[in-house]
């Protein structure tokens, strides 16, 4: 079973790594050709539509991989129905966002409201692609997904870089609104072709589409509702901060700390959801487990998945750590790196501390969820979501954007510990502390290692992120094949 979970995942992976390339090219033509102010304005209507995107959610894709893994025969109604309440629920939140943003001085700009709308019918489709991918995903079926993405993600490059370089040329633009609009729009047309090609692979599994069964749409809300809940929490204590710097600090200064801070994020992001394909190829397997109450299994699935979680995201946070400066050089420009007192690379490092302890973390959420005992989910994410909030609106006047993400880190570890303690009363595992000790140290010797041939050994830019990067992940690997060949039980 666990080939198929890695041959799965692994599709998911080469997939997110062929558009993260995608992505940070983009990323680099946006940051140069955009002025920070307008970069700041592309992050914050994707930060607030984000928070609203998650009132439609529901938790729904994770929910509905589980719900297949059990009732495989009701697949096509299941689906069904997840698409339609899902669309229902969008259009009516997406006209809630837009009132609340007509009366927010940060966005009630009319290229703002603009953006907004455009993002919003973006997220119709996101809702719906994944609606569809988590039928796949139940089926660990996701390398069906792969064409679909990249192919459409190269579109999405086309016609950016149409829009740059060839219609609106930055030297000779008074305005930028048209073609920022044309940006946004190009997202927009990446994702209903994504949407499009994906509905047709997965109807290959099952044929379905939209239907309405209330009785099935109470039960599935009642369902989510708790997941749903606690993960809105926690994306609000990851995305609250940016909205606390805008209204908390001076706009000339607001909007250049949040530059500098979107900037590791966008980053991050690309990283962060790479665990979330193997824990959701994990699922179907564990939640079928704990159905047949066989804890042997369970416990097995556990030791090996808290491995592979540690082991990738201290390999992550070692090689993104040592080459932060170039990747940012690289993606942005060296504004993002010349910031006083703080810049974008001081984020980063804190970024990716959170990124640890939130890879570790959601061993324990996928516990809870395919043990369906998301009350407790619930009940810590409301605690640590009032604990960021006051915290942020205590610090950010005073220390600005640096300390609202050392808050995060610290919410993100307090949450790792008490995910951990609740997940080991629904079933007792012990974390294997001796191949975690070890990868620590091997993750600190050879970030030591490499910071010293980095300061000491410098060739160029992209020499230096070629080589120095692929003789760290080679000697890594190897380490990691060593420890794991060591401790495979």
């Amino acid at each position: 079973m666990f080939k198929k979970i890695l041959k799965n995942t692994f599709s998911q992976i080469f997939s997110k790594f062929g558009t993260a390339i995608i992505s940070i090219v983009l990323l680099n033509v946006l940051t140069n050709y955009l002025s920070i102010e307008l970069f700041w304005l592309y992050s914050k209507v994707y930060n607030y539509l984000w928070i609203f995107a998650f009132l439609a959610d529901l938790w729904l894709y994770t929910i509905a991989v589980r719900e297949i893994s059990q009732n495989e025969k009701d697949s096509s109604k299941i689906i069904w129905n997840i698409m339609t309440l899902r669309l229902i629920l969008w259009v009516l939140i997406l006209f809630l966002a837009l009132w609340i943003a007509y009366f927010l001085p940060w966005y009630n700009s009319k290229l703002a409201l603009i953006s907004i709308f455009i993002v919003g019918i973006f997220t119709i489709f996101s809702l719906l692609n994944s609606s569809i991918l988590s039928l796949m995903q139940a089926n660990l079926k996701m390398e069906y997904s792969v064409i679909s993405i990249i192919s459409w993600k190269l579109l999405n490059v086309f016609l950016i870089i149409l829009t740059v370089f060839l219609l609106f040329k930055k030297q000779n633009l008074e305005s930028f609104d048209l073609p920022f609009i044309l940006i946004i729009i190009s997202w927009l047309s990446w994702i209903i072709l994504n949407t499009t090609l994906n509905f047709f692979y997965a109807r290959k599994i099952v044929n379905f589409w939209f239907s309405f069964d209330y009785e099935y749409i109470k039960h599935i809300f009642k369902t989510s509702l708790p997941y749903w809940l606690a993960l809105f929490l926690s994306m609000v204590y990851f995305k609250v901060d940016v909205i606390i710097l805008s209204v908390l600090e001076p706009i000339s200064k607001s909007d250049l700390s949040i530059a500098l801070y979107s900037l590791p994020m966008k980053i991050v992001e690309v990283v962060m959801v790479l665990w979330w394909f193997y824990l959701n190829s994990v699922l179907p397997s564990l939640t079928k487990s704990f159905e047949k109450n066989d804890y042997k299994d369970i416990k097995r699935t556990i030791n090996i998945s808290f491995k592979i979680l540690l082991s990738f995201s201290m390999f992550f946070f070692t090689i993104w750590i040592l080459f932060r400066n170039y990747i940012i050089e690289i993606v942005a420009n060296k504004g993002y790196l010349t910031a006083i007192p703080y810049n974008s690379a001081d984020a980063m490092v804190i970024v990716f501390w959170v990124v640890v302890f939130y890879f570790l973390s959601l061993l324990f959420i996928y516990i809870f969820i395919a043990s369906k005992k998301q009350s407790i989910m619930l009940k810590i994410n409301i605690f640590i979501t009032i604990f960021n909030i006051i915290w942020n609106i205590l610090i950010i006047p005073k220390y600005s954007f640096i300390w609202s993400w050392i808050i995060t880190l610290i919410s993100q570890i307090i949450l790792f510990i008490l995910c951990y303690i609740y997940s080991n009363k629904i079933i007792k595992f012990k974390i294997p502390f001796l191949f975690s000790f070890l990868i620590l140290i091997i993750s600190w010797i050879i970030f030591a290692l490499w910071s010293y041939l980095l300061e000491n050994y410098k060739i160029w830019l992209f020499q230096d992120l070629i080589l120095y990067w692929s003789l760290l992940s080679t000697i890594y690997t190897w380490f990691l094949y060593l420890i794991f060949k060591k401790f495979r039980n």
